[in-house]
């Protein structure tokens, strides 16, 4: 966060300390993210550490014995989103200028807080299937904001009632009387039935295919090579839409369908003459355009849908996987990576464990679905990480997998990163101090068009699918394109 950006947002605060993340934005000119982080680094500053939120006094700690850490690092060891992450960071780097007498004297015209109840400010109680939110305090003011601040998962969640009051508490700083608004909520959740069901329909389903999984025989091995091919397909967006006339391209589940099959044909015949030894398939990084009920992604952005129901997508799309696999599996053993996208988070893990359990009693396909965000392959003389891309800085990366794969890499001259999500080619060295090798980091294309929304702000590119042909030895020795026309 830009310390001039901040020094601004704190005039705008100053004069007006009841101003929301929606004004400060506009007047700022920036999104709502940052809006909110500007206003509770100003909380930190004013206010202090004392907000008597429980991820917060964990974030705390977590900083205290780990200065160094950023948003991912916090992120990933609490468990929390990274956009939470970075809106308790804002307020912890605001914590660190806190004097213990905040800005609210006569010349400021902040309206001082008033004296914060006994006991923490939010109450949060969960049952079996239900859960009770109690909330006393200035920094949340509507529905919407406790929601937030109680980090409630819409997709789990629903609000069944809710109370909220709201004071006018007084305190006087000289001869003036300043106020400030108290408020109360109580707001009584109930678990959504309708996602229960849907979670236990899908493990029910997954038990069946273990049991029903066919039994199919080896195919005799025929005369290949050493290398191996990675087959790289990524953000299929299966289920989207995009009109012609509006976004320049035409797209919809049966030409999604073509456009996947037509490029994993040609990667194949044009990489046929290097004889892989193996296949490594990578799967996911937003196979699914949407993740929910709503026809929205993981965090709830919505998007422009196919007319189909979320049933179709899934069959339709495991029956694509399927067979795709038995397609590669005619030319050589295939290893299958699954990695979660944006989009489809949840989705990519039920796809992967169903496909798993589909080839379970097939031999020469293996399938990794691990629950990880990054994923790792060490074959020969080459280490390949693979991540969607949309969580980590792109620097961090060699580091991390220095950092989670020691070995692999100890005994690996070539190390690159393929990363999804951003819909272009692109790619970038690093290098470490201490290794002249480098990691390079590859941005892989897609085949997706973009939709209304990214048509409409500039977004796009040139189509296409890549695979790569990996050398035991000599590293990535050859690199296939298709591009649709």
């Amino acid at each position: 966060m830009h310390d001039d950006l901040y020094q601004k947002a704190r005039e705008l605060l100053r004069r007006n300390p009841e101003m929301g993340k929606k004004k400060l934005g506009d007047l700022l000119g920036v999104k709502t993210p940052t809006s909110r982080r500007l206003i509770e680094r100003y909380r930190g500053e004013t206010t202090g550490h004392n907000t008597g939120h429980p991820v917060y006094e964990r974030v705390r700690e977590l900083k205290d014995k780990q200065p160094d850490w950023g948003a991912v690092k916090v992120a990933q060891a609490l468990s929390i989103t990274l956009d939470h992450a970075k809106l308790h960071l804002a307020r912890w780097i605001g914590a660190q200028s806190f004097s213990g007498s905040s800005e609210q004297s006569p010349t400021t015209g902040a309206a001082p807080e008033p004296n914060p109840p006994s006991g923490p400010e939010l109450q949060d109680t969960v049952r079996d299937g239900t859960r009770d939110l109690a909330y006393r305090g200035t920094k949340v003011h509507s529905l919407e904001d406790l929601l937030v601040y109680a980090q409630v998962d819409a997709r789990i969640w629903e609000v069944e009632k809710y109370i909220v009051n709201r004071w006018e508490v007084g305190t006087k700083v000289g001869t003036e009387i300043l106020t400030a608004p108290l408020y109360q909520f109580k707001v009584w959740l109930r678990r959504k039935v309708i996602e229960q069901n849907a979670k236990e329909l899908m493990q029910g389903l997954l038990d069946q295919f273990k049991k029903e999984a066919p039994v199919r025989p080896a195919i005799p091995k025929r005369n290949t090579g050493a290398g191996m091919l990675e087959v790289s397909i990524m953000d299929l967006h299966y289920g989207k839409y995009a009109w012609r006339e509006e976004c320049g391209r035409q797209y919809d589940l049966e030409i999604c369908c073509e456009l996947f099959w037509t490029a994993l044909e040609d990667l194949l015949e044009k990489s046929a003459s290097f004889k892989p030894g193996k296949i490594l398939f990578v799967a996911g990084n937003d196979f699914f355009n949407t993740d929910v009920l709503g026809r929205t992604t993981t965090s709830g952005t919505p998007q422009d849908q196919a007319a189909t129901v979320w049933r179709q997508s899934f069959v339709e799309g495991k029956a694509l996987l399927v067979k795709a696999i038995d397609r590669m599996r005619e030319l050589a053993p295939v290893d299958v990576v699954f990695v979660n996208g944006n989009h489809d988070t949840q989705s990519v893990f039920f796809i992967g464990e169903t496909v798993s359990a589909w080839f379970r009693n097939t031999p020469g396909v293996t399938i990794d679905n691990s629950p990880t965000t990054r994923k790792y392959v060490h074959f020969g003389q080459n280490l390949i990480g693979y991540s969607h891309g949309h969580l980590e800085r792109h620097p961090m990366l060699p580091l991390l997998m220095a950092n989670e794969r020691p070995h692999a890499w100890a005994q690996s001259r070539h190390r690159e990163w393929h990363l999804g999500h951003f819909h272009v080619k692109k790619h970038k060295m690093f290098v470490p101090a201490d290794d002249q090798q480098g990691v390079l980091v590859r941005i892989v294309p897609s085949l997706c068009p973009a939709d209304a929304w990214h048509a409409s702000m500039g977004y796009g590119g040139k189509l296409a699918a890549e695979a790569y042909y990996w050398d035991p030895q000599d590293g990535c020795v050859a690199t296939f394109t298709h591009s649709p026309v």
